[in-house]
This record gives C-alpha cells, structure tokens and sequence, in this order.
C-alpha cells in the first residue's frame, strides 16, 4: 500500500496570518443573516445557527470538528499573488465554490425568494 502524503499546511498553501486577520475583520463587520453568495442562505456569527452546522461532525482523528458551520473567507478572483479574502462564505459553499469555476451555476441563482432575507423591513406607520 503507498504512504498517504500529508497536505500542506495551511501557511503553505497561502492561509497565513493576513489571511486570517482579513478574515477576523470581515466576521466584525458581518451583519448576522446576510445572505451567503453561493447558496443565499443566511449566515451568522454563532456557527450553530448556520445551515452548513453538523454537532455531531468528527475530524479524520475521531476529534469533535469545532470548525463545523463556521464562516469562510472568501476569495472571488482567486487568492494567488497574496490576495485576501473579500467577502464571507459557508464553509460548505467555500469548498462547493472551488476555484469559482462554476459561478454561474450556484444556488443562490436558482433560489427564488418570496421575502427579504432579513424580514419584513416595512415600517409600521400609524393609522390616520
């Protein structure tokens, strides 16, 4: 049987500090619910409320996945040449998207919405 090589650390393939910093930046300005760009469900900072969240997802060492429904930094024109992420994502929907090959068959394009995704926003003015 051939040995299993070893993914490259995250460093390695381009997640450094910045990275995460960018990606700690856009989790502060996140409005809770705003819709995610592949799928066009709600995302939130608590992971539990997020559609991707499993509570009972393992890692490959039998570990609980503490990552499970957390969100993605996002990178729309790839992230070569050093470039940070612009925008929040699923985790599921990040590694759905790839390489952003298949953007023009996401989800979000084919979900028609009967409401805003973040509710009724009409103001309820008194009667006269």
């Amino acid at each position: 049987m051939a040995p299993t090589r070893r993914r490259a650390s995250p460093a390695a393939r381009g997640y450094d500090e910045a990275h995460r910093a960018q990606v700690r930046r856009l989790i502060s300005a996140h409005i809770d619910g705003t819709p995610c760009y592949w799928c066009g469900l709600p995302m939130f900072r608590d992971r539990t409320k997020n559609p991707d969240y499993d509570p009972n997802a393992m890692r490959r060492d039998g570990k609980p996945d503490v990552t499970s429904g957390q969100l993605h930094g996002e990178h729309p024109d790839g992230k070569d040449g050093g470039k940070l992420p612009e925008r929040l994502m699923h985790g599921l929907c990040n590694k759905q998207r790839g390489n952003g090959d298949r953007d023009d068959e996401r989800p979000a394009l084919r979900l028609v919405r009967t409401e805003h995704p973040l509710g009724n926003l009409t103001m309820g003015w008194p009667a006269a």
